[in-house]
């Protein structure tokens, strides 16, 4: 059994990591993300200025993927809020920078505490993540939590609040817990949960068509650009032109790209013809090159051939963003009461 430190220092074979996570379960460390909690009667009004959706009617125990748009427009990184009893919200967000600037917003209507460096964040994903979670404890309450619904419970007598979602498109949870306790459940989850890398993260999440706030957003794109306009809510400028698309391509590269992005950190615009990739990776899944990256709106037509301005990558081919279940049926899919999925 190896410690979280010993881990993070020896990470695995991240292929094998994401056949794992697909085929039965893996266990990640998301404890980089950042976190605040937000209560008083101005903490609604600062949640809707801060994001780009309107959380006024949240019900409790729920979450809402939402992003940060600049005055632009653009969007600049993804984040989820968290609605918790009376007034109370949380954010999350894997942008340090995101709590840093709802920290300044502090008000006489609105308390705002970071709780990044009090607690820690894992992530259990894959088929099996309920039936090795239930035996760790007794988790009915996990059976009946419905996709991107939180609930706070003790596993081992460890207090954790677990919510269902994740970064993979598979079934899984998300398990935070107070950081004097996230040795002791680590340890106890290890025991259930084979442990993935970061490098394993990535080729999930490309494979599931999600994006990386650092790899997508830089170029300076709308939510419509991203194919993200229905998270983006009315006060959103649908007036902007969508001149770019994200879109998932498969490639041929001299290489296996692991955690691939763009050299330059602001990317210039593809012109007609052109794919500027920010994201890239050898996938189990496909058997080949897939990625994510931006192409002009107008080159969208049949028969058309993509080129890497860089050099990088060949043989570039469109494919149907996401690559791995399109509809995500399975992330939202229920359990048996075997705590096996149903697909």
């Amino acid at each position: 059994m190896w410690s979280l430190d010993k881990w993070r220092e020896n990470p695995g074979n991240p292929i094998v990591e994401v056949t794992q996570c697909r085929q039965q379960a893996a266990l990640f460390d998301f404890s980089f993300m950042s976190r605040a909690r937000l209560s008083g009667v101005g903490a609604q009004q600062l949640v809707n200025n801060f994001v780009s959706r309107d959380v006024s009617d949240m019900p409790e125990n729920r979450v809402t993927y939402c992003m940060r748009l600049n005055h632009q427009g653009y969007v600049t990184s993804d984040l989820t809020v968290w609605k918790l009893e009376g007034d109370g919200y949380e954010v999350m967000s894997g942008n340090a920078d995101d709590i840093a600037a709802l920290m300044s917003q502090q008000s006489p209507d609105c308390c705002i505490d970071d709780l990044s460096d009090s607690h820690s964040v894992f992530a259990v994903q894959g088929p099996e993540s309920l039936l090795r979670l239930a035996r760790l404890d007794d988790l009915e309450r996990l059976f009946c939590l419905e996709y991107f619904e939180f609930c706070d419970l003790h596993i081992a007598d460890l207090p954790v609040r677990v919510v269902r979602l994740g970064y993979t498109g598979e079934r899984g949870f998300e398990l935070l817990v107070r950081r004097s306790d996230a040795q002791v459940l680590w340890c106890l989850l290890t025991q259930e949960f084979p442990v993935a890398s970061y490098a394993a993260m990535d080729i999930l999440r490309i494979e599931a068509g999600f994006i990386l706030y650092c790899n997508e957003c830089p170029i300076g794109v709308t939510p419509m650009e991203m194919g993200l306009a229905q998270f983006a809510g009315d006060e959103t400028d649908q007036s902007l032109s969508s001149r770019l698309k994200l879109a998932c391509f498969t490639a041929r590269h001299g290489e296996r790209p692991i955690l691939w992005q763009h050299p330059q950190s602001n990317p210039p615009h593809p012109t007609r013809g052109e794919i500027v990739v920010t994201s890239a990776c050898f996938s189990p899944l496909s058997q080949t090159i897939l990625g994510l990256g931006y192409i002009h709106t107008e080159a969208v037509t049949a028969g058309t051939t993509f080129v890497d301005p860089l050099g990088e990558f060949d043989q570039i081919t469109l494919c149907e963003r996401s690559f791995f279940d399109p509809s995500k049926r399975i992330a939202r899919g229920e359990w048996t009461r075997e705590c096996q999925p149903l697909y």
